[in-house]
Order: structure tokens, then C-alpha cells, then sequence
């Protein structure tokens, strides 16, 4: 089972569904973490992923978009890995790996702390376009995944899509 960490505040939009015990995942592409934050007055979903900092933005999510949260994250997940032009053989094999998603409360501050930077990055973005509503997402997430994020100790920069096309490297084909 794969799982999505929930900060708190997201939990109680999504109707607080049922926590399943965390388990050290070591295969495929792993666990995800997710936050509801504001940008521009509208509430978005960041979606990052544990082991590599990849991170997605769902912009103007609305009520049915949180009760449906696993499918907007695997349909925005296939449409960036498309766009970062992964063939749909490995996308096929990703989504194979989360047809069983299970909930959890956040574990990782450092992960959360890479999240809030991302979040402040996208604040950023939007002001200086003036408006969500000038982003081109898919292409905003991919520069930020191109944007350099130090590891876990902090002493090491990467980009996040090349963590990424490490760990997608890993699947067996």
C-alpha cells in the first residue's frame, strides 16, 4: 500500500478518513506527501514526494475535488510525469503501483520544511505573474522541480526530477 501524509489541516477537509500505520516502503516510487495550502486566494493542493522533493501543484481545488483527492492525484500525477516526457509504459507501471492508497498523518519535518519553501516559491511566482490565473501549471511545475533543494541533512543539492528519474530507473520494466 502507498501512502499520502496529510498535514492536519488536510485531513479535516478531506472528512478525516481512516489512518493506516506507516510501514517502511522501500520498493517502487514510494509514499507522497500533501498539503493544502492558499495561493491567490484559492486553495491549492502540493503534492511532494518523500524521497525525491518532486512536487506537483493542483491549483483551484474546490470541495469535490478533496473528496475525490486520490484521483486528482493520480490524474495531475500522470499529466506532469507526461509532461517531464516519461513514456506511458513507465506511467502505466506508476499508476500500477498505486491502485491501493491509504492515508497518514505527516512524519517528516524535514519533508514538510522543503514543502513550505515550495509553497513560498509558488507565492512568489504567482505575484510576480500577477495571478494564478496567468501560470501555465504543468509548466511551473516542472521548473520547480529544476529548482536545486538540498537533501536531508542539508550538506548535498540535487533537482528533484533527476531524484526522480533515479528512483523511476529503479522500477522493473
Amino acid at each position: 500500500m502507498r501512502i499520502i501524509h496529510c498535514t492536519q489541516k488536510l485531513l479535516k477537509e478531506i472528512g478525516n478518513p481512516s489512518l493506516v500505520d506507516i510501514l517502511a516502503d522501500t520498493e517502487g516510487i514510494g509514499n507522497w506527501y500533501c498539503n493544502l495550502i492558499r495561493i491567490d486566494g484559492k486553495k491549492c493542493l502540493l503534492f511532494t514526494h518523500e524521497k525525491t522533493l518532486y512536487s506537483f501543484l493542483i491549483p483551484n481545488v474546490k470541495k469535490t475535488n478533496l473528496k475525490n483527492i486520490v484521483d486528482e492525484f493520480l490524474v495531475n500525477l500522470s499529466f506532469n510525469l507526461q509532461a517531464e516526457g516519461f513514456g506511458l509504459v513507465v506511467i502505466s507501471k506508476i499508476m500500477q503501483g498505486y491502485q491501493d492508497i491509504g492515508f497518514a498523518k505527516t512524519a517528516s519535518k524535514k519533508v514538510l520544511g522543503s514543502m513550505n519553501q515550495i509553497a513560498f516559491e509558488w507565492q512568489v511566482l504567482v505575484q510576480m505573474k500577477e495571478g494564478l490565473e496567468n501560470i501555465r501549471v504543468l509548466e511551473m511545475n516542472k521548473e520547480m522541480n529544476r529548482t536545486l533543494r538540498s537533501n536531508q541533512t542539508g550538506k548535498e543539492y540535487f533537482y528533484p526530477i533527476e531524484g526522480l528519474r533515479e528512483v523511476l530507473s529503479s522500477i522493473p520494466q
